[in-house]
C-alpha cells in the first residue's frame, strides 16, 4: 500500500525521472553536465522542490493529517512536546543509508489541534530546484543557485564522517554535504535557520563547529 502511495505522489523514489517541456527535444537530461548541450528542463512537479515552499507535493504548512493520507504511516520518527519527525524510506532503496523524505511538524497555534508542516528534508537526487539543482550537486554548484548560502556547522556522524550544514536561510533551503557533495536538502519557512530544529532528527550526531 505505501508503495503505491509513494508511486501516485511521486515520492516513490528511482521510478520516475525529470521530463523536458520541449516536444521537439526527446532526450532527457539526467544530471546537471547535460545542461549546456540541451534545452532548459522542466522538473516534474512531483519531484520540484521549492525553495521555503515545498518538496514534490508536501508543501511546508499542510496539515499534517494531509500528510498522512498522502505519505501513509512514517516508517520510523520521533515526538515529544508537541513537535515530531515522521521519517518515510524508499522501500527500493539497497544502500546502507536508504533514500528518505523526513517531514518536520509542530502545532500550529496555541489551540494545539493541528499540526503543520515546519520542514521537508530529502536525500534522493530524483528531488531538484527548477535549475536542477539536487543531491550530489557540489558546493560550488550549490553557491551558484544560492548566492547567499553560508555554513552554519558541522558534525560528526555514526560513521565518524564530517557533516557540513549549509543554510540559504532567506532563501528557506538548508542543504549537507559529505565528502564535497550535497546528501541532502531540506526546504525550510524563509528566514527561520534550517538548524533551528536540527538536532532533533540527529540526536547521535556530534557537534564539531
Amino acid at each position: 500500500m505505501k508503495n503505491i502511495k509513494f508511486a501516485l505522489l511521486g515520492l516513490s523514489i528511482g521510478l520516475a525521472a525529470c521530463q523536458s517541456n520541449h516536444k521537439t527535444d526527446e532526450s532527457t537530461a539526467d544530471s546537471l553536465a547535460d545542461t549546456t548541450s540541451a534545452p532548459v528542463q522542466t522538473t516534474d512537479e512531483r519531484f520540484l522542490v521549492v525553495a521555503g515552499h515545498s518538496v514534490g507535493e508536501i508543501a511546508l504548512g499542510e496539515d499534517m493529517e494531509q500528510v498522512g493520507k498522502k505519505l501513509g504511516r512514517p516508517n520510523a520518527g520521533d515526538a515529544a512536546m508537541g513537535k515530531a519527525w515522521g521519517i518515510w524510506y524508499s522501500d527500493d532503496s539497497t544502500a546502507k543509508h536508504r533514500n528518505e523524505i523526513a517531514v518536520y511538524s509542530s502545532y500550529r497555534d496555541t489551540s494545539m489541534r493541528i499540526k503543520d508542516v515546519k520542514q521537508i528534508r530529502i536525500t534522493s537526487n530524483k528531488f531538484k530546484t527548477q535549475e536542477g539543482l539536487s543531491t550530489g550537486s557540489t558546493l560550488e554548484q550549490t553557491k551558484q543557485k544560492f548566492p547567499a548560502i553560508e555554513k552554519l556547522s558541522a558534525y560528526l556522524n555514526e560513521d565518524k564522517d564530517t557533516i557540513t550544514v549549509y543554510d540559504a536561510k532567506k532563501d528557506g533551503i538548508g542543504f549537507e554535504f559529505l565528502k564535497g557533495k550535497s546528501i541532502s536538502l531540506t526546504v525550510h519557512p524563509v528566514n527561520i535557520p534550517v538548524n533551528a530544529t536540527y538536532l532533533t532528527l540527529h540526536p547521535e550526531w556530534k557537534l564539531i563547529e
